[in-house]
């Protein structure tokens, strides 16, 4: 690859700092972060057989509960689904697939942290589910349909496990349908699987090594011994390494890195101004020190609120 000083940037170093610092991203890496969308898109929908064979492997690995579910063959789809009223918000998914006579696959990358993103996955996957199309009144067409949503967060906070899927079960744990299944891979959650032999480790543990540690030199070794193993991962790899070559993309994943950084600083204002309002009204009931420690706020800004 060319030498990263000749490389022409958008970011300037205070740019730089802060998408290390709030995205725990290095914007200087030879390699690109497959898990900014972009680029997760561009490894898996190039006009590419090896982009479709590794997507395939993906989809298998982390559906692997589903045994008499694989897929030997899809088809890339539009990944926005059309409204009918225009105050109705469309919905535009990372990467749609359909495969085995209609079956639907939703994969979303989110590695930054997305309010309510539980209950976005439950909108994503529905507004999925009911865009087919079925005859008269036979509802037995509408085929299975699978969100992945694959997130670098404590997204299920109330397990240590890094993969938990969901759908309709009564309490007793049996299905109503299994019509929508919602799949969450917590790569947060996938660094006590590095002690594992790789002969030892499951596919979708492979995968999971790859999107968090691929950027990672100090994992090289763990990964090269990965690659030799997996074809779908190594497919995945050289088409990350070449595009991670071309400039263009660069430029893009660099504005991309931009948008997310201002995007986190628009969240951060807004949990901080809720915090400032709701500690203005207890101001008269509680000392100070409690209210700083209850809402994570310093004195200073407490002594500030309560000047306004």
């Amino acid at each position: 690859m060319e030498d990263k000083k000749t490389r022409k940037s958008i970011l300037t170093e205070s740019l730089k700092q802060g998408i290390r610092t709030n995205l725990n991203i290095d914007p200087d890496n030879e390699i690109l972060n497959p898990m900014v969308d972009y680029i997760f898109k561009r490894i898996f929908t190039a006009d590419d057989t090896n982009a479709k064979a590794a997507l395939i492997d993906l989809i298998n690995s982390i559906l692997e509960f589903e045994s008499d579910d694989k897929i030997i063959d899809l088809t890339i789809v539009n990944p926005q689904i059309p409204v009918n009223r225009g105050t109705e918000k469309k919905s535009i998914f990372d990467i749609r697939a359909k495969y085995n006579n209609g079956r639907q696959a939703v994969i979303e990358m989110q590695k930054n942290i997305t309010p309510d993103f539980r209950k976005r996955s439950q909108h994503i996957i529905s507004k999925a589910y009911v865009s087919q199309e079925i005859s008269g009144s036979d509802f037995n067409t509408l085929e299975k349909c699978y969100l992945i949503a694959i997130t670098d967060f404590d997204i299920i906070k109330e397990t240590d496990e890094y993969i938990k899927d969901y759908r309709f079960r009564d309490r007793q744990g049996n299905d109503l349908t299994d019509g929508q299944t919602i799949v969450f891979l917590d790569l947060s959650k996938i660094e006590s699987v590095l002690d594992k032999p790789v002969d030892e480790m499951t596919n979708v543990e492979k995968w999971a090594i790859f999107f968090k540690y691929v950027t990672d030199g100090s994992k090289r070794e763990l990964l090269d011994e990965i690659l030799n193993r997996e074809a779908g991962i190594r497919m995945a790899t050289d088409i990350l390494l070449e595009v991670s070559k071309d400039e263009e993309t660069r430029a893009y994943y660099e504005s991309e890195l931009i948008f997310e950084l201002d995007q986190r600083g628009r969240i951060r204002q807004a949990v901080a101004e809720e915090r400032i309002k709701n500690a203005k009204n207890l101001l008269d009931v509680l000392h100070i020190d409690i209210i700083a420690e209850k809402f994570n706020l310093t004195e200073s800004e407490i002594t500030a609120v309560k000047g306004n």
